[in-house]
């Protein structure tokens, strides 16, 4: 089908405020706010705002838009690199109106879409609760990173965190409330998690809980070699090692000054700059007061190249110990450049050649100050979540370039990370989509998703049979 025109666009859009009130804004200043996501590499300027304030707003909205052809999208707190929770002209679901927590046990909270991890965190640590998993990230939306997939440091015992969504209220694009699980309505819920709001809008989520521990020990290893980080890794991830909680770990930059890669007869010519890579690892370890770790017992079987030492934290510190590096990203002005984020995740076994070749050639500085790159080792079987596409086997590793790009050389960078992309697909990975991404093609779409591909065409069909939910992302066949 074709979404409404540039006209027909502004007669539905100035129709949703007559028929919805003041939860729906059209103020050019607030709209322009929402023009762009935390990649800052796609600009859109919707329509209008929608703030509902229940799950039958959200489908009294949707149907409206279905009637009129009105792109829709839902957002929390943009988080995504390529505009995939924007639209131009069409109407953007601020999910932060619906905010509520609304019910906490010992093993679930239920909770609106727009709850931001961190609330739920301070909500529910002081009762000896946590989520298993949480991403590095706590300002961000329990129903944006569901709809992602949402990877952390513990993924590798719990899975993402769609895997720990135990039940979802959804408005399907026809404008219907479902309720899915996986005892219930499971083809819609398995498409809803980490489908990018291409199938429904989440507007309740049940999540998973576990009981936790009030204090966490933090160890800090360094390796100078990624095969032997690997080893290691693949030791703690065991289910029969058992000792650790979580697990962190990223590639380092130690900066060499420049070499010559080039033939280039004039000062400065065919000289980029270098770095020797350092593998941070850490672990921790939670425990109450009197039963600490036993440090050289839990660390007698690792090898790293140095032990950093130890630091405790409460377990609320732990899950929110990243505010200082979001601080100093503030102050460096890493927060207001692009983010065009390269995340993927490779087979286990070709993992170290894939990285230490891209790495032999990639300039530090190309980071920009606060960028990183990122090491992410984790089981291949805790997760059930269909879309969320990885190689499968025992163990996989995520790995991504995290730069933030002054806008002079982004169209450069887009580039060498397009070609990063490319290169990892080739090694047999999978791109993470919450990322930059430029799969336009169903071609490209269809190697992306592989055998679940027909389902992600079949769920489009049933339940966005008119293309409005976050059109212009994943490209279907015609």
């Amino acid at each position: 089908m074709t979404l409404a025109s540039t006209d027909t666009h502004s007669a539905a859009i100035r129709g949703l405020h007559e028929r919805f009130g003041d939860w729906i804004v059209l103020d050019l200043e607030v709209r322009r706010n929402f023009r762009t996501d935390y990649g800052k590499v796609v600009e859109r300027i919707p329509g209008a705002v929608a703030r509902p304030r229940n799950s039958q707003d959200v489908a009294d909205l949707v149907r409206y838009c279905r009637e009129h052809k009105l792109p829709i999208v839902g957002r929390g707190l943009g988080h995504t690199q390529t505009g995939q929770s924007t639209t131009e002209g069409g109407v953007v679901f601020d999910t932060s109106s619906m905010n509520q927590i609304h019910e906490v046990t010992d093993e679930y909270a239920v909770v609106g879409p727009g709850v931001v991890w961190r609330d739920l965190v301070a909500h529910v640590v002081p009762l000896g609760l946590v989520p298993p998993t949480l991403t590095n990230n706590l300002s961000v939306t329990v129903g944006g990173t569901t709809s992602v997939a949402g990877l952390g440091v513990a993924s590798y015992k719990y899975g993402t965190q769609g895997d720990n969504a135990l039940e979802l209220e959804v408005v399907t694009g026809t404008g219907e409330i479902v309720v899915c699980s996986r005892e219930e309505n499971r083809d819609l819920f398995d498409v809803v998690r980490s489908g990018l709001s291409q199938f429904a809008l989440i507007t309740r989520i049940k999540t998973r809980l576990r009981k936790c521990k009030s204090r966490v020990r933090k160890y800090f290893l360094v390796y100078d070699d990624l095969g032997a980080l690997m080893k290691d890794a693949a030791k703690v991830m065991d289910p029969a090692h058992g000792v650790f909680h979580t697990l962190e770990s990223w590639c380092s930059p130690c900066f060499q000054g420049a070499k010559k890669i080039g033939d280039g007869l004039n000062i400065g010519e065919g000289m980029q700059t270098f770095a020797v890579w350092l593998y941070p690892l850490h672990l921790t370890i939670e425990y109450e007061p009197g039963e600490e770790p036993n440090d050289a017992e839990v660390l007698a079987d690792l090898t790293p190249y140095r032990n950093m030492g130890t630091t405790e934290f409460s377990q609320y510190e732990f899950c929110d110990r990243m505010v200082p590096v979001f601080q100093l990203w503030d102050r460096s002005g890493y927060s207001n450049m692009a983010h065009p984020w390269m995340e993927t995740v490779l087979p286990w076994d070709i993992a170290k050649d894939y990285i230490e070749g891209v790495l032999e050639n990639f300039p530090p500085q190309a980071l920009g100050p606060g960028g990183h790159i990122l090491l992410w080792p984790c089981r291949g079987d805790v997760s059930d979540v269909p879309l969320f596409r990885h190689p499968g086997g025992d163990l996989v590793m995520g790995w991504g370039i995290l730069p933030g790009v002054p806008f002079e050389f982004l169209d450069r960078a887009l580039t060498q990370l397009d070609m990063a992309s490319e290169l990892s697909i080739h090694y047999g990975g999978y791109r993470y989509l919450s990322g930059y991404i430029t799969f336009d093609t169903v071609e490209k779409w269809e190697k992306h998703f592989g055998p679940e591909w027909p389902r992600v065409v079949a769920a489009k069909r049933k339940y966005d049979p008119d293309g409005i939910l976050n059109p212009g992302f994943v490209v279907y066949p015609e």
